[in-house]
């Protein structure tokens, strides 16, 4: 996905990618000191992880592996997303279920910030089939998904928008940032680049096998630019998504946290609607008789 929206303008007709799998992780978020916050709020049970336990992870990768079959057999383009999904909790749930986990040191809490993160997406996916209002940058995500010509990189950053810049930022709220002796979480934030680093690049080589043959297009292998343009844009999103939940825990007033909440709705909507204006009329088409006879394989 270099160039993040280069897709726009892509045309039919590449090859699959052949993989590369780089893990060009460029740690800047790690620099970036926390800021001072409350350590009041303290992580607590949640549905579907009532007690923290790498099982909360195995529950969502079983929810998610649920979701995805179905999306894909019916070359839904909500698959494209629903398997990013399904891949990075793998290998959360592969590192946090380490004795010692590379990349996290405070496992308790984030398999319980985890699982109520993935609850939100859940709720909006749930929320746009039952015709409930949901999150303006969600409700534009699956219009898309719905209208289908957009590009598969668009659908997932579309999606990738909405669950990081609308979601997370609540969901660390809702967990608190701090321990109770005031130690700062954001490194088990920071942790989470390094994961989405290492399952991106097969997921590019997958989503043009199954889902949309122009991906390759955008993909420039074998040089790792491609993971470091789409990379960054979700590092930056994820480093902003926890600033906005220093400015939730930190609101003193019912009026500071809407003021904040408002912000939150607004970045994530204007992000959703520049992506989704660069869709392809006719794509669909295109698009959807790649997925069929993937599966007729």
């Amino acid at each position: 996905m270099a160039g993040l929206l280069a897709a726009a303008v892509c045309a039919a007709g590449a090859a699959p990618a052949a993989a590369d799998h780089h893990a060009s992780n460029l740690p800047w978020p790690y620099l970036l000191p926390a800021q001072p916050t409350s350590k009041k709020v303290q992580p607590h049970g949640v549905r579907n992880c009532r007690r923290s336990s790498i099982r909360c992870l195995d529950g969502l990768v079983r929810r998610l592996e649920r979701q995805w079959r179905p999306l894909d057999a019916a070359c839904d383009h909500r698959a494209l997303f629903s398997l990013s999904y399904l891949r990075i909790s793998e290998g959360l749930r592969e590192d946090l279920g380490r004795r010692r986990p590379r990349f996290f040191r405070h496992r308790k809490w984030m398999q319980l910030v985890i699982t109520t993160f993935s609850n939100r997406y859940f709720q909006a996916f749930a929320g746009y089939e039952r015709g409930r209002p949901i999150p303006s940058s969600w409700r534009i995500t699956f219009d898309e998904a719905a209208r289908g010509d957009a590009h598969a990189g668009q659908d997932v950053l579309l999606a990738s928008n909405a669950h990081t810049q609308h979601d997370l930022p609540y969901a660390y709220a809702e967990m608190g940032l701090r321990t109770r002796r005031g130690r700062s979480r954001k490194h088990d934030h920071d942790g989470v680049n390094e994961i989405n680093t290492r399952v991106f690049d097969e997921l590019e080589d997958e989503f043009t096998r199954r889902y949309d043959p122009t991906f390759a297009l955008v993909d420039l292998k074998p040089s790792p630019l491609d993971e470091l343009g789409s990379g960054e844009l979700v590092k930056l999103w994820r480093e902003g998504a926890w600033r906005n939940a220093e400015r939730l825990v930190n609101a003193r007033t019912r009026a500071q946290r809407r003021r904040v909440a408002a912000s939150i709705e607004t970045t994530s909507r204007v992000w959703a609607q520049f992506i989704a204006s660069g869709r392809l009329p006719g794509h669909r088409a295109l698009r959807d008789a790649h997925c069929r006879a993937f599966h007729a394989r």
